[in-house]
């Protein structure tokens, strides 16, 4: 499919959506549970190209998982890993990417990661450094080779977070492997530091002690335990139906225990914007307003909800400022400049800096837009069909990546969706 069209359709319901599971859980249990002692469960995972990634690079360096619907099985490697005779391809899995280069420290032997689209372009840098610091050998190019010792030594690590907090993530989930204590300290990186929170969350689940420290963590040695865990639903998913809600001025229910997760941000941005927001701890609920309304503020926390709250601003009845997107420019695209170009396109002004957007709405045209190969510009974009006739989204499979289902669920609420 190279092209999909959307069209409001005669009538709109968004009613109740049940979202796919958590990429960043599901990514983060199956590297944890591959390192555990025994088998493991994990129920309700995300089934998508990320996670195929994840699996598959596991599987390359010894892991073994079998696949039921709706729960995987895991069966642990006591952290002994093995080398591949191929190089592990991870896809366009950055957080894979990171997790397996980390991994290979503890492969006796040599390890080469490779990828596809944008993956050989995005920083390594921060974990790289940080495995060479525990003696392995590190290649400074691409694709990524680490010859490991089949060990690591823990003690003090410095690992950078300027790039992207999954740096200090990826090296963290290693620690209780090693054979002393890790006492990791995180340099610079202000954005998405509550992934940190799943990372702990889920290592704290298969049973590492890990504390919080002021400068970063300290991590005993003793490895991980089997254990069965329930894949939350992904609030980055959410963001989607929440703010199709917020750009038609229709009600949207989407269930489940989403705990803490950095993409709930949007509910506070969606508020101010005009927007009706309940939240329990089973099911969030929000309702559009008549017009939103324009707004200012910062989402270097949740930079990846963003994307789709600029969106809804191109909509807004007047201009608005979002900062803290940075890191927007080392994803799959640079979806600050992707965001910039295709929302002009839309006919809306907008101004682009290196950590900013200024959106100024204007009339609305048709347009068809380039989904840049990234899963987030195509779905946030395709939004705009709820409300506006003559809108493509080309390459709209890259929506495989996090949420397979997003265009059966786009023509469910009663939109035309034709490709």
């Amino acid at each position: 499919m190279t092209r999909v069209s959307i069209s409001p359709g005669e009538t709109l319901s968004l009613g109740v959506v049940e979202v796919p599971g958590s990429k960043s859980h599901t990514i983060r249990a199956l590297f944890v549970a591959a390192a555990a002692r025994g088998q493991s469960q994990l129920s309700a995972p995300l089934d998508a190209d990320d996670t195929v990634a994840a699996r598959t690079a596991l599987r390359a360096l010894g892991g073994t998982i079998v696949e039921q619907a709706g729960s995987w099985s895991v069966m642990g490697t006591n952290g002994r890993f093995t080398p591949s005779s191929v190089p592990v391809d991870v896809g366009e899995s950055g957080l894979t990417a990171r997790f397996t280069l980390a991994l290979a420290a503890l492969v006796n032997g040599r390890t080469v990661v490779t990828g596809r689209g944008r993956l050989p372009d995005r920083p390594m840098s921060g974990v790289l450094d940080a495995i060479r610091a525990q003696g392995a050998e590190v290649g400074r190019s691409y694709p990524w080779t680490v010859i490991g010792r089949g060990w690591i030594p823990g003690g003090d690590l410095e690992v950078s977070a300027q790039e992207s907090s999954q740096m200090v993530s990826a090296v963290l989930l290693t620690a209780p492997l090693a054979q002393s204590e890790t006492r990791l300290h995180r340099r610079g990186g202000d954005g998405s530091l509550g992934y940190l929170d799943i990372s702990l969350d889920v290592m704290r689940h298969f049973g590492a002690p890990v504390e919080v420290a002021e400068f970063g963590f300290v991590v005993a040695p003793g490895g991980y335990e089997s254990s069965a865990y329930e894949i939350p639903p992904d609030a980055s998913t959410a963001v989607y139906p929440l703010v199709a809600a917020a750009v038609t001025g229709e009600q949207v229910t989407v269930p489940g225990r989403f705990g803490d997760q950095p993409d709930l941000r949007i509910l506070a941005a969606l508020e101010q914007m005009g927007c009706e927001v309940g939240l329990t701890d089973t099911a969030i609920t929000l309702r559009g307003p008549e017009k939103l309304a324009g707004i200012s503020t910062d989402m270097a926390d949740a930079p990846d909800a963003s994307i789709a709250l600029a969106v809804a601003c191109a909509l807004a009845d007047g201009p608005s400022r979002i900062e803290g997107l940075g890191s927007l420019r080392l994803k799959e695209s640079d979806r600050l400049a992707a965001l910039a170009s295709e929302l002009t396109r839309f006919g809306s002004r907008v101004d682009e800096g290196p950590t900013w957007l200024t959106i100024n709405p204007a009339r609305p045209r048709p347009a068809t837009f380039s989904s840049h190969n990234d899963h987030r510009i195509a779905m946030s974009l395709a939004l705009l069909g709820l409300v506006e006739e003559g809108i493509g989204i080309e390459h709209p499979d890259a929506v495989n990546k996090t949420w397979p289902g997003f265009w059966n669920w786009l023509q469910s609420t009663g939109a035309s969706v034709a490709g």
